[in-house]
């Protein structure tokens, strides 16, 4: 009895630890994002000349320095370039996440005031991949929103 015991405690903590690696691994392996890495790409067509960049944290939960280029602007108009910079972002077990960002006019009559608001979705693929939609909206020209998928790769 005492042997039976003692084997199906063993055999517990083994089912027990090999669960929780295969937990822990599954999450990691799921997520597909390259630790410490960086990664760049651009826009869809038309608009492949915006560029998106950014960094994964060493321990692979955060995506960091996530960038754009331009605000993709969906009508008529132009200017100079606009970067925009996103927060950080949490990475899901499943290898998402999701950054707003936005851009405040810096001049004129409407300065201070919120230009653009931008949301961007990615989701990590296999072979240091990762591809997402940049989604746009203009508070003072609803016409002008937009959404644009876009794929990165590490750098």
């Amino acid at each position: 009895m005492w042997l039976l015991r003692r084997y199906t405690s063993k055999s517990a903590l083994i089912a027990a630890v090999a669960v929780g690696v295969l937990g822990f691994t599954g999450a990691a392996l799921a997520a597909n994002a390259v630790r410490g890495a960086a990664y760049s790409g651009q826009l869809s067509a038309p608009r492949t000349s915006y560029l998106v960049s950014f960094k994964v944290s060493a321990n692979g939960k955060q995506v960091t320095g996530l960038a754009i280029s331009n605000t993709p602007f969906y009508c008529g108009g132009g200017g100079p370039p606009v970067p925009v910079r996103f927060a950080n972002a949490t990475i899901s077990r499943s290898g998402t996440f999701t950054s707003g960002g936005r851009y405040v006019i810096t001049e004129g009559p409407l300065k201070g005031q919120i230009g653009t608001k931008l949301t961007i979705t990615g989701k990590f693929g296999t072979g240091g991949t990762e591809q997402g939609a940049v989604t746009s909206s203009y508070p003072k020209s609803p016409v002008c929103n937009g959404k644009t998928s876009y794929t990165t790769k590490k750098i």
